[in-house]
């Protein structure tokens, strides 16, 4: 195996100054540094990440640019992370965090992009590297991005709920103006439209306080065997708060939510909910990210929705 002593050799240089090449680049000129990129890359010499980096003119550093609020940021995230840190290191990089959309990429090879709003878009556009987002992205932009399916998760939270025979359904989306929310409503419309039941739509922020007061303000005038399909389970987990101060649920009332990662299996009773396969996420996440890092092709728009799974526990007959 190829060592420090070689590359020295080959280069016809000392091994200190391979040593600076490899660890201190900016110390050395580029003549220097090339001599010494072409000598590791004759003998065959790869001691370390460093050395690959200088090799292939990366960093081997993938960024996770996080912009949502941290007072609304799901569980899922802690998974997300784990998942995403580990698929990265089988594929020779390592993730680094952060919450500043400004922040410098020059130590970076790649982004990716989760709590992003519209507001973001103009500047995630000026970025130099290249980016995935975590979240549907707008049809008119040249994002790609990677997400759970969103409508068809409440397509299947709409179609159990008739299936079990509520007479009723109610949606409880969130209040954003963002792809996501609105796919995840259209998946209700579209379940209701087909049986040509009843919408009633509403919507509200994604805190279990928000839904707890918009459904208290209407708990009375709602009528036995409704069902609410919610756009998350912090929602969902309000709305069940709501109705059992009157009712009992899922005896009165059936609850399902979106996400399935922590807050429906401490709310009480469990709620029934649509789950994102949240390794399977990382993993595409970290495919595309990858494989744009590394293509030298010109990138087309790419969409990867991932089909999410009906978990059935105690908030739904």
């Amino acid at each position: 195996m190829a060592n420090l002593n070689d590359v020295a050799r080959n280069a016809h240089v000392s091994k200190m100054t391979v040593s600076r090449v490899i660890n201190h680049p900016e110390q050395v000129s580029e003549e220097l540094k090339d001599l010494v990129e072409k000598a590791i890359q004759d003998v065959g010499y790869e001691p370390n990440r460093m050395a690959k980096a200088l090799v292939n003119k990366r960093h081997y550093v993938i960024r996770f640019l996080l912009l949502e609020d941290v007072t609304t940021v799901e569980p899922n995230y802690a998974k997300l992370l784990i998942h995403i840190a580990n698929y990265l290191q089988e594929s020779g990089y390592t993730l680094e965090i952060s919450t500043d959309l400004a922040a410098n990429t020059n130590n970076i090879d790649g982004m990716i992009v989760s709590g992003w709003r519209q507001t973001d878009l103009e500047g995630l556009s000026l970025v130099t590297v290249p980016i995935i987002l975590y979240g549907v992205a707008p049809e008119n932009s040249h994002f790609s991005y990677v997400d759970v399916h969103n409508k068809q998760g409440i397509e299947m939270a709409t179609q159990y709920m008739i299936n079990r025979g509520y007479q009723d359904i109610w949606y409880i989306g969130i209040a954003i103006d963002l792809p996501f929310a609105k796919q995840r409503a259209l998946g209700y419309r579209s379940v209701m439209n087909k049986y040509g039941m009843s919408q009633k739509v509403f919507a509200t922020e994604n805190h279990a306080h928000s839904a707890d007061i918009l459904m208290t303000n209407m708990v009375t005038s709602i009528q036995p065997n409704t069902g609410f399909v919610c756009a998350t389970d912090r929602i969902a987990l309000g709305v069940v708060r709501s109705l059992t101060r009157i009712y009992e649920v899922p005896t009165d009332f059936g609850v399902i939510g979106f996400d399935g990662v922590f807050i429906d299996q401490i709310s009480s009773p469990q709620l029934t909910t649509i789950r994102q396969p949240i390794a399977l996420i990382a993993k595409n996440l970290v495919k595309e990210i990858v494989n744009r890092v590394e293509s030298n092709k010109e990138n087309t728009r790419i969409e990867v929705n991932i089909t999410p799974e009906l978990i059935i526990r105690d908030s739904t007959q």
